[in-house]
């Protein structure tokens, strides 16, 4: 039982986007009852671009009937070379993928001690020491949890150009907000890019013209007085200005470009950890006399958790999939068990990869909700619901996101020489149930109850159960010709 269990939580591909997922509706009165009834489905591109100095963030409509049943909204985000996306924080927890690049983030949590410490340097004793939270390295496939109201700032230090796929869920119990997804920025006048779907649904006429104007620009400190600033950072005026983002150029926008490069105290990568571990091996008496740096000397229970949590776990780069077929592909997922900073995001992630003419079984989602997003290639894909109606059959391209209702039924078959995709769910431990293939529902029940369930003659009923031999991933035609013969 157990190892079904696992084999089930292995399964979970493509993310089913839950459109009957028990929703509190006490917490969320505003969700539509009939938001989840999707007669038809399509596969969904940005609609909105808004252009910085360092770089441009693309979103989809977080108001359109699909997003609204997941309770989800989604964002594309793409730095240059230099680009610093300016701190952050939303009302609800998130997901980012990086699919493609590499570079520097940070996450900071209000109370957490600042660990890393830039080292001293001769002639300046006199200059405060700059003492920050931790900063960490991400790269191609990594995927980072943002717990709810944690400020995120990212930067690119590389020259090829980042590109961050961000999930946030709006509908998660952590949001005690409405729906709408919202980014308060710690600096900079730039556009909001969710504003607009807000007003959308609110404002009209004048009154949405003057509300545009006026939810424009502005950052979390612009509405406070200069006087309160002031007194709160003991600065002066004219450094609460550009706090404020004053007389600031609206082109420099949420991504500012940072001449020469950024300059943190951060750990060294992987590579140089591994170079530097190499040439202290026959030092080791020695270095244990070292001070450790960046380790707090407080040990209050939240310095040992939070503080302390893992948030980035590498998903399209790993050499282990938790699924690997040669002929068909791979599928390699991140959930609460693996994962544990996702137990508190209530939220998992899938990475697959599909060989041409290969396909993922059919399947559903019994508990999550899944935003499918095309990385690369295309698939054909059908998504089924309760009704037995097929509400999406259609192609699914690369920068293209389909959401998949839970309990809905969904499979694909990768068109591409290589398809690859990213799922995001809406709960922690995804649990996926087959439809086909071993360990299937098909598979699992009587010869019996499937041939009177079914009208079928024994032998047929055999073929259901035997016929394919394969797990999830189905590789072409031509490797899968293992018939049983009655």
């Amino acid at each position: 039982m157990a190892k079904l269990l696992a084999l089930s939580l292995s399964h979970c591909l493509v993310l089913l986007s839950g459109c009957f997922a028990s929703k509190d509706k006490t917490q969320q009165p505003q969700q539509n009852e009939y938001e989840c009834q999707l007669q038809r489905m399509n596969a969904l591109k940005p609609d909105n671009r808004i252009e910085s100095e360092g770089g441009f963030i693309e979103t989809w409509n977080p108001n359109s009937k699909p997003f609204q049943c997941a309770g989800v909204a989604l964002s594309r985000c793409t730095l240059q070379r230099n680009g610093l996306r300016r701190p952050f924080f939303t009302n609800a927890p998130q997901q980012i993928f990086i699919q493609q690049g590499s570079g520097i983030f940070g996450i900071i949590f209000s109370g957490c001690p600042q660990t890393f410490e830039e080292p001293t340097q001769r002639g300046q004793s006199q200059k405060p020491q700059d003492r920050h939270q931790k900063v960490y390295h991400f790269r191609e496939g990594d995927l980072i949890a943002v717990p709810t109201g944690a400020a995120f700032w990212m930067f690119n230090n590389q020259d090829t150009p980042v590109v961050a796929v961000s999930l946030i869920h709006t509908n998660s119990l952590q949001n005690q907000l409405d729906q709408m997804p919202r980014r308060f920025y710690l600096a900079g006048n730039q556009e909001q890019e969710f504003v607009q779907y807000q007003q959308s649904q609110s404002q009209k006429g004048k009154q949405h013209q003057e509300q545009e104007e006026d939810n424009e620009g502005g950052n979390i400190f612009s509405g406070f007085t200069p006087e309160f600033l002031e007194q709160a950072l003991n600065v002066d005026r004219k450094i609460v200005k550009n706090l404020q983002g004053v007389n600031e150029d609206e082109e420099k926008g949420a991504i500012v470009k940072v001449e020469g490069g950024l300059s943190v105290t951060a750990p060294p990568t992987r590579k140089q950890q591994q170079r530097a571990e190499e040439e202290e091996e026959d030092d080791d008496d020695e270095e244990e006399e070292k001070p450790q740096k960046c380790k707090s000397k407080s040990r209050n229970g939240i310095d040992e958790t939070i503080c302390t949590m893992r948030l980035r776990h590498n998903i399209g780069q790993t050499p282990s999939p938790d699924f690997f077929n040669p002929q068909a592909g791979s599928i390699t997922r991140a959930t609460g068990l693996d994962f544990p900073a996702l137990l508190l995001l209530k939220l998992s992630a899938q990475f697959g990869s599909l060989r041409k003419n290969a396909m993922f079984v059919p399947h559903y989602n019994l508990n999550a909700n899944s935003i499918v997003y095309a990385l690369e290639g295309s698939a054909m894909m059908q998504v089924v619901n309760c009704t037995g109606d097929r509400v999406f059959d259609g192609e699914l391209q690369e920068g293209q996101v389909l959401i998949v209702p839970q309990n809905f039924a969904v499979a694909a078959k990768s068109q591409s020489n290589n398809f690859k995709y990213v799922a995001f769910k809406t709960h922690d431990i995804p649990v996926t149930g087959t439809l086909a293939g071993r360990n299937s529902l098909l598979n699992a029940l009587p010869e019996e109850v499937i041939q009177h369930t079914f009208n079928l003659h024994s032998e047929q009923a055999r073929q259901i159960k035997n016929n394919n031999p394969f797990n999830f991933l189905v590789p072409p035609p031509r490797h899968s010709q293992m018939r049983y013969v009655a």
